[in-house]
Order: structure tokens, then sequence, then C-alpha cells
């Protein structure tokens, strides 16, 4: 199947656009396939757009403040539209850097501040209806289908100047509110490209049950808000009693915050794009998106890069606007360019170069489930495709918790006992192995106190040095589900599964690959007890998307010391201030 597996139709729906709008003559920003530099002036102008809604019950329609660059064109050329919305914008001035990049090449830009922020009227409600609903009144009043107005009071009317061809693009919250938009399947958004982008409010701030910090929504809502009105700022606690910390449970609340529960109503295209480090915005809100596009044939494209939560634009430079650009000129300007025949994926690979992929995750990765084993005489438990005879004490392995949190330092020293984690390591591999997905560990356990989490890392084992891949806590307590947090007990046995954070990374010859457990605090309203975790090896596993030859994984072989004292990727120690500013850093 094609990585663009839309209708036929769908794909050629920009080239019968063109068609029957425009000719190249009547459209000299456009040289053969593709935009370029051209105008030297643009035109500035702020609107404010009714959302046909009253959330700060002033009796007054909230509006939306959108600032407007267009390149200054002949009278009745109408051109599209790009997007970027932000809660940020009171923050700092609108220096984006889009509207003098795509202005020029024939583009209208418009930065757009989202319901309760800088001068946007009503109330923010932290990825909630509100916010949605408000930003996606920009489009539709891009295509005549909503009111508004100049400052003066006149009338605005975007039909005037746009085709109402409309795309979002933004890094974080910004790229949040473009994947909200394209999840309503409003008439006229034809692409987006979420950077760093949320599509589960619910997995930013939680991991599978247990909350990365207390009182999140209450900081997220009073950091963005300009609280013109009363019922803004009285909406906090009330928003962030119905995240409900205490259970760390998933809720309605939430629901309406997941987008991908929604993926299947997208028209739009969707250009992803995210940093394969980032420890912020964690790389499953991609991964799980990609999974829901992919399910529902959404035209769709990836941008992988070794950074953190950066924006791509002065980070990449042209590596990344020229691919980015390529994808506006197709679906907004109508251009017959190759796009949907292009690699599905762009990877930045570990060594810093650039790969491409037909399709990902690329054509023959296959899921593989790797079984836990602790044969006498191993110096770490295994980790293969091989079932490995062990006797009663070797298939309970029990450790100890020994701080709330563990760091990345729990990692190093693979083959040395320690009593407070576990750490199953593959043979050394003979060839080359790459992971491109999503990884899911199960785990059946016995724990000795009420509450327990546990954290599954991926290790990448090269000697004197480890590397973090990918790492994901999950409370026990939500073992049957996320919704519902159930009190263990000691003693009895619990089956768990969760994903890990999403991933592409190729393990190189003598590697091992390693996974390694350790216990966490289930949540931090909690009080910390050290927990005492058994773990019935024989009826546990870990299934990965691999790709190559997984003959090192088929067999349990003896393995010799490994040191790796040296952590390569270790997790940054964020509080919530520096996490939510690092948060909306990753915007500007």
């Amino acid at each position: 199947m094609s990585p663009f597996s839309k209708p036929l139709a769908a794909l050629l729906a920009p080239l019968l656009w063109l068609a029957s709008h425009a000719t190249a003559a009547e459209r000299p920003w456009v040289q053969g396939q593709r935009t370029v530099p051209y105008f030297a002036n643009a035109i500035k102008e702020t609107v404010l757009v009714d959302t046909g809604f009253d959330r700060d019950n002033n009796g007054v329609v909230d509006t939306i403040r959108v600032e407007i660059t267009r390149p200054e064109t002949a009278p009745g050329v109408r051109l599209p539209l790009i997007i970027h919305a932000s809660p940020y914008y009171f923050k700092r001035s609108r220096g984006a850097w889009e509207p003098a990049f795509f202005s020029t090449r024939g583009y209208a830009v418009a930065t757009v501040a989202l319901p309760g922020t800088d001068f946007s009227t009503g109330c923010d409600d932290v990825g909630g209806d509100f916010e949605v609903k408000g930003t996606k009144a920009v489009i539709d009043w891009a295509n005549g289908r909503a009111v508004g107005r100049y400052l003066d009071g006149s009338t605005a009317d975007a039909t005037q100047w746009t085709n109402g061809q409309s795309g979002m693009i933004g890094v974080s919250w910004d790229g949040t509110i473009a994947n909200a938009v394209a999840s309503t399947g409003v008439k006229g958004l034809k692409t987006i490209v979420p950077v760093a982008a949320i599509s589960s409010w619910y997995d930013y701030t939680r991991s599978h049950g247990i909350p990365y910090y207390t009182e999140h929504v209450r900081f997220l809502h009073e950091y963005v808000s300009n609280f013109d009105s009363s019922t803004c700022s009285n909406l906090t606690p009330e928003l962030q009693a119905r995240s409900d910390d205490l259970s760390g449970s998933y809720n309605r609340w939430w629901s309406v915050r997941d987008f991908r529960l929604d993926a299947s109503k997208i028209t739009a295209s969707v250009f992803v794009v995210h940093g394969l480090t980032d420890e912020n915005v964690k790389t499953g809100q991609f991964g799980l998106w990609w999974d829901e596009l992919a399910r529902h044939g959404v035209a769709r494209r990836l941008f992988l890069h070794q950074g953190q939560h950066v924006e791509p634009y002065s980070s990449f430079g042209s590596t990344y606007t020229t691919p980015l650009l390529a994808w506006f000129d197709h679906y907004l300007q109508g251009l017959d360019n190759g796009i949907p025949t292009a690699p599905q994926a762009i990877i930045q690979r570990e060594n810093g170069t650039w790969s491409t992929d037909a399709t990902w995750p690329p054509e023959g990765t296959t899921m593989h489930t790797l079984k836990l084993s602790a044969p006498l005489a191993r110096r770490a438990p295994a980790l293969s495709t091989a079932s490995a005879t062990v006797g009663t004490a070797e298939r309970y392995l029990s450790f100890t918790q020994s701080s709330a949190y563990s760091t990345d330092s729990i990692v190093s020293n693979p083959t040395q006992a320690r009593s407070d984690r576990l750490v199953f390591l593959s043979n050394a591999l003979a060839a080359p192995l790459r992971l491109a997905g999503t990884t899911t560990v199960t785990l059946r356990v016995q724990v000795n106190q009420p509450t327990a989490g546990l954290q599954a890392r991926v290790v990448d084992y090269n000697g004197s040095s480890a590397y973090v891949v990918t790492r994901t806590m999950a409370d026990v307590g939500h073992h049957r589900s996320l919704s519902i947090k159930k009190t263990l007990v000691p003693g009895e046995w619990y089956t768990i599964s969760w994903t890990l954070n999403t991933d592409d990374r190729i393990f190189a010859t003598a590697h091992n690959l390693g996974i390694v457990i350790s216990a966490e605090q289930a949540n931090p309203l909690i009080a910390y007890q050290p927990v005492t975790v058994t773990v019935d090896t024989q009826r546990s596993s870990v299934t990965m998307p691999l790709l190559g030859d997984l003959g090192s994984l088929a067999s349990v072989k003896a393995v010799g010391p490994i040191s790796a004292a040296t952590i390569e990727s270790p997790m940054r120690q964020l509080d919530r201030e520096e996490f939510i500013r690092e948060f909306v850093e990753g915007s500007r």
C-alpha cells in the first residue's frame, strides 16, 4: 500500500483546484513546480474573528485576535493561508518565522492567539473544546463561514484575498492545536505540520497513570490565560479538579483532549515532526498519533531528528524547510512536485547523517516478542526469542526500590548485581538491528505495598557506555485499565502491559540490547513507601518492532562483564516550572 493511501481523488484535489483557479502566468511566484521568493512588500492587518460562543459569560461573543501578513498582490488574487496558532503570544511579540518566509513565496500567514490568551477573549481550557472551536473559527472565517472585523469594527472579508485552502503549523502547544483542529474534520484545512506536538493531553501529563507533576493543569491554565474575566480565573480550580491528579486515571475530561480518538475525522494531510530525544513532549505522542493516522489512511510524512524539544527551522535550516515547503506547495498551492510518491520518512541517524525510508516503520519491520529468563551461570538475565530452561529460583526475580524515582544511572554496569533493579541482556549482536516504532512491555508481578509503579528502559549497551533509547513508567494499580485505579493486595499476582515511548534506533554490531526494570513512586500525592517487586519471568515479555538479522536473539549464550559506566543520554531532571518553561521555549 502506498504511504499516502487516501483515495486517488483526494491526492488529485490540489491539482484540480489549481486547474480551476489559476494559470502559471497568473502566479509569478511559482517556478516550475515550486514556489520561490517573489514578493518584496507585505500587507499586515489585524482581525477579530467571532467564535460564536461566549465562554467568559460577559454577554459578548468571544473573539480571536488574528494578525495577518500577506503579499501585496494584484486585486482578485487569492492565496492559500498558513496559520500558526499559539497560547503564548502574550509572553512574546508575534515573532514567528513563518510570516517572513512564506509571505514572499505566495502564501498568506496568520498568527492566531488561542481563546483567553493575549488579546483573544473568552477562556482557555487547556486543550478543551473551546480552545479547539475558537481556533477552528479562523478557518471558517477564511472560507466565508464566520464573521471577522477589523479593529475599527468594519467587516473583514477573508475571501477577498484567500482561496480558503488552509494549513496549520507550530511547535509544542502550537503544534498540538493543529492536531486538535484537524481532528474536527473542518472543511478548508488541507494540511497540518505538528512539530513536537501533543496528540493526547493525558499522556503528556501522565505516564500510564503516574502523574509527572502535581497540579500540572492548574499551572498550564494560569500560565497562558489573560484572565480578563473572573469566569476564566474561576475555571482554573475546576479544570485542575477534573484532571484528577490523585487517581491519575483517564476519564471523560481527558478523552475530550485525546485527539487520537477522532483521527477518523481527519481530512487534512499531516507532516509529523519530532525530536527523538524530546523528554518534554515525549515521542509516544507522535508514535501513537502516527499509528492512528496510518489506520485511517491519512496522507502523512515524518521528519525525525536527534534533537530535543526544539524549533527545527532554527536548528536544521534547509534540511527541514526544503521538504516542508514542498509539502505546503503540493497541498496548498496544488503543485505537482512528487510529494505523494516521495519517501515517507526523513530521519537523522545516530551519527548526525540523514536517511530516508519509503514507508515508516520501514518495510520488513516486524513485531517480535522477546522472552525474559535468568539461566544459571549467566552474568545477567537474558533477553531473547528463545525459551531458556530455568529452575524456580531463577524464574522469580525480585528487587527493592531504593528511591522514589530512579535516575538513568540505574542502567550502568548491567552485569553487576544490584538489589534495586533487573537487567535483561541480549547476546552481543552479530549484525546491526533496527528498532522502529513502539515497544510494549508485559510483566507479571507481585508487590508488597498497596501502590507501586514500574519503569522499563530500553538500553543500547556498547562496552563502556550505555545509551537509554526509551523509557516509560506505569502504575501497577492501573493494570486493568487507565480508567480504573485499584489498590494492590500484597502477595497477589498482577499482569500489566504498557507501551514505551516510540523510537527509531540502529543497534550496532557487537552491542547488547538491554531492558532495565525499576520501581517508581506510583503517584506524587501518595507518600513514598519502598516497594519490593517480584517478576515472574516466564509470564513476562517485551514486544519490539525490529528490522534486521535477529539470529543473535535466537539463543541464550554467556555474556562477558559489561562496565557501561558512562550514560550517554541521561534524562534531565526538571521541576515543574522548568518543564513548562521548556514547553514554552520550544515554540519560540
